[in-house]
């Protein structure tokens, strides 16, 4: 428990420092409206830009990670002489290898401005379960702490290779490192700098709970807290699947026409089908979570099922609203983004430090809940439908009015069955999961979907019998 509990530590310490300062979403923004315009000399000459100025602040990163190596005893006071010894030698596999990826952070922002969803998607999949399958062959075999941390820089630095041959042999790319030009590095900066206002806020509002965590709680709090943000972390991997891929659409339909009804219409359809799959893993979350948790790691974290719960219903509207986000992006109206990113953050780390050190990991994920509430959801919405002019109203009764009955009736069942058939083993709960997935795909297909989505579904289905 103590040595998860650094493994994430390190993590979420490091992620203050490795971020790219909004570089990766401007190269797509940028290569997005350039492909439109059939302009490749630009889309050359602007991620030429963009590498050099990534090598700078990767120096800048190198530099913080040294300093900061030197205060890491003053700064964590509540590990011990052999958990700080620890942590130190984590700190610095981890550290060497964000340094050797950060050059390389654009790649991303890349593959989507080029549409090649598919492989980005696939990349990440093969990601986490190749991560997955050799950190159990090392813990199998006896290896501990360090094989970890070795062992997600190795497939973080393979990953990179995939996508730079990828690049290289179905794109014209020829990055031009010797373009100068201040009046594209000042636009750069001027999208990008929100977006870094954005970034640090987000890792303010997750990444710095188990910092406060250690501060006011200890090592097994943060274990207890980061089984929930595993679990989170999963939902929301699944969820996204379509985040970015509608960067190209929604740049082409604001090029277009100011007309934001269109772009309503896209973010209902969208925003449907991601509720459909977003509400599934929600609903087994909610039903089997608790049951999955003590299962897989014991009693001692069964309060980690409150800390998912926490987590993951707040986000549920706005992992939904992705076209809007998008459209945030494409008008660089992001100062409003950035700024209830901050405000969220504020209200999280100060509801945290008060209800950590009487709840601990719960109250982290309180303070994150209430942040996210707030702001992410209320607020985020009043400043789509009166600055965006998107007609948030009509999204959510064509979204969630006519699917949360449903959801609800399934949520029933499920707790009924829960109460007449315990669980004791894992065979148990896959059954039971799989007779509501069964119920819930039932009623969708019933009561909730539209025609244009059943028949969206048969198509992919009919292909892939094919």
């Amino acid at each position: 428990v103590s040595d998860y509990g650094l493994y994430v530590l390190v993590t979420s310490f490091l992620t203050y420092f490795i971020m790219d300062f909004g570089l990766g979403d401007a190269v797509a923004r940028f290569i997005s409206k350039y492909r439109i315009e059939n302009d490749e000399q630009k889309i050359n000459q602007i991620l030429g830009l963009t590498s050099k100025i990534y090598l700078y602040i990767n120096l800048c990163i190198f530099t913080a990670l040294v300093v900061f190596f030197f205060l890491l005893d003053n700064i964590f006071k509540e590990l011990n002489d052999v958990e700080i010894e620890k942590f130190k030698s984590i700190y610095i596999i981890a550290g060497l290898f964000s340094l050797l990826s950060f050059p390389f952070s654009s790649l991303n922002g890349v593959v989507i401005a080029f549409e090649r969803f598919v492989f980005l998607k696939l990349c990440d999949f093969i990601n986490k379960c190749l991560t997955i399958v050799l950190m159990v062959i090392a813990l199998y075999f006896g290896y501990k702490l360090y094989s970890l941390v070795f062992i997600n820089a190795l497939v973080g630095i393979f990953i990179i290779i995939i996508k730079l041959f990828y690049l290289r042999k179905h794109t014209n790319i020829n990055v031009d490192f010797k373009f100068k030009s201040k009046e594209l590095k000042k636009q750069i900066f001027g999208f990008s700098a929100w977006v870094t206002i954005i970034g640090i806020a987000q890792r303010l509002l997750i990444n710095i709970s188990p910092t406060l965590l250690a501060i006011y709680s200890g090592t097994t709090a943060i274990s207890i807290f980061s089984i929930g943000i595993i679990i989170e972390g999963y939902v929301w991997t699944f969820a996204g699947a379509l985040n970015g891929m509608f960067l190209p659409r929604v740049t082409a339909l604001n090029s277009e026409s100011n007309d934001k009804s269109k772009v309503t219409e896209l973010m209902i359809k969208v925003g449907r089908i991601q509720l459909f799959v977003v509400g599934l893993l929600v609903i087994g979350i909610i039903i089997f979570g608790k049951e999955f948790i003590v299962l897989w790691m014991g009693e001692k974290f069964k309060e980690s099922y409150l800390v998912v719960i926490l987590l993951v219903i707040p986000g549920l509207v706005p992992i939904t609203q992705n076209i809007a986000s998008t459209l945030m992006y494409v008008e660089n109206k992001l100062k409003y983004t950035a700024l209830i990113y901050i405000c969220s953050s504020i209200v999280s780390i100060i509801s945290s430090i008060f209800l950590i050190p009487k709840f601990g990991a719960l109250g982290a994920a309180l303070g994150i809940s209430l942040g996210i509430s707030i702001f992410q959801v209320v607020v985020m919405n009043i400043i789509y439908q009166k600055v965006m002019k998107i007609n948030v109203v009509y999204f959510l009764k064509s979204s969630f009015v006519k699917m949360l009955p449903l959801f609800l009736i399934v949520i029933g069942i499920g707790l009924a069955m829960n109460y007449y058939i315990k669980t004791s083993d894992f065979f148990t709960l896959f059954v039971k999961a799989f007779i509501i997935g069964i119920v819930y795909l039932a009623l969708m297909f019933g009561f909730g979907l539209k025609k244009e989505e059943k028949d969206l579904f048969a198509s992919v289905i009919t292909k892939r019998f094919n």
